[in-house]
Order: structure tokens, then C-alpha cells, then sequence
């Protein structure tokens, strides 16, 4: 069997693009400062499906296996030191939640 397209994924998974970028808005997904619902909404509709399904599985996992984007910045601050370090933390929550995951699991590789 031929391997499907991220259209193909999209629409057997979701229905629609506009369902998953529904399905996106209301998650851990960064908005720009200012920027209004129809706004971010429509940034997402402009995105490529290959972008919006790496978001929801980012988005996914990050809710599942840490519960939250500050709970995966304490796990990346907890194996790259061995106290508390609060400039670095502060640091990293500036990160959008894609490069956390991959500096999370680069870190966990190389351990």
C-alpha cells in the first residue's frame, strides 16, 4: 500500500483541515502577543497539513507525558543540571513547545 499523504492523514484523522486547526487553537500552541482569535486561526488555516499534524502530535505528547509546557521545561532543567536553576528555566519558557520537545528528547538520547 502506497503511503498516504499529510491530506490524506488529515482528512482520514480529522475529518478537515479546519477541524484540526480547531482542534489546535484551543491547545498549548503560542500565539503571537496581540494576536486576536480570528487571527491566530487564520495563521493556522495557512499552515501545511505536514506542519499542523507535527503540531498536534507535538501538542499531544506534550500533554499526555508532562501535562503541560512547564512541567517539560522543569524535566529538560532537571537533566541537563543537578539543582534548581531558575535563569535557565526562565530561558527556556521563552522556547516555543516544538524545540522544547526536541531539546527533551536530544537530551534524553545523549543520556
Amino acid at each position: 500500500m502506497a503511503k498516504l499523504s499529510p491530506l490524506q492523514i488529515v482528512k482520514r484523522d480529522f475529518g478537515s483541515k479546519e477541524k484540526l486547526v480547531d482542534k489546535l487553537a484551543g491547545s498549548i500552541i503560542e500565539r503571537i502577543e496581540g494576536e486576536g482569535d480570528d487571527d491566530f486561526r487564520q495563521r493556522l488555516l495557512s499552515i501545511s497539513n505536514k506542519k499542523l499534524l507535527r503540531l498536534n502530535a507535538v501538542s499531544t505528547r506534550v500533554s499526555s507525558d508532562f501535562g503541560g509546557k512547564e512541567n517539560l521545561v522543569d524535566a529538560i532543567v532537571g537533566m541537563k543540571f543537578t539543582k534548581p536553576n531558575a535563569d535557565y528555566k526562565a530561558k527556556l519558557m521563552t522556547f516555543k513547545i516544538t524545540r522544547l520537545v526536541d531539546l527533551h528528547d536530544s537530551l534524553k538520547k545523549n543520556a
